[in-house]
């Protein structure tokens, strides 16, 4: 029995030993973004609208928005997410930016948004811009975001 209990302790430091020294993913939000292109927010705030008229709480926060306009973590290992306000209590205006990494995907590996939101006199908020970029898993953008397609 002692032997047994000895076995599973051994493993159980083995494993906490190779988590430790198994390298984590570096921040998306630190890749750098070479190009991006802009996205027709049009079609993004008519989902906006229709929620925010089915009285649902998303639309009342810039984050939300974001993340309900750009499908959440969309099948991502790492999702990375910031936002600054133009003031620190009650913003008019909100940048987000978000990146998500280890996508289930053979070309494209992630994808990084900049999103400009804006209140609107309901206190929901709507995108002004959206940026988009890829990071692809080979050819020219692996360490880097950027417009063009991935091979």
């Amino acid at each position: 029995m002692k032997r047994a209990g000895l076995g599973s302790l051994l493993l159980l430091l083995l494993l906490v030993w190779a988590c430790a020294r198994t390298p984590h993913p570096a921040d998306p939000l630190d890749v750098p973004v070479e190009s991006w292109d802009m996205v027709d927010v049009a079609p993004l705030n008519a989902l906006v609208n229709e929620a925010a008229g089915a009285g649902s709480d998303w639309p009342r926060s810039a984050v939300s928005v974001t993340l309900g306009v750009l499908g959440g973590d969309a099948d991502a290992r790492v999702l990375a997410l910031s936002g600054a306000g133009n003031r620190g209590e009650q913003a008019d205006t909100v940048v987000v930016h978000l990146a998500r990494d280890g996508f289930l995907d053979d070309s494209v590996r992630g994808d990084w948004h900049r999103a400009v939101l804006y209140r609107v006199d309901d206190g929901t908020w709507r995108l002004h811009e959206l940026r988009r970029a890829f990071r692809c898993r080979r050819g020219g953008s692996t360490d880097r975001y950027s417009a063009d397609l991935c091979p």
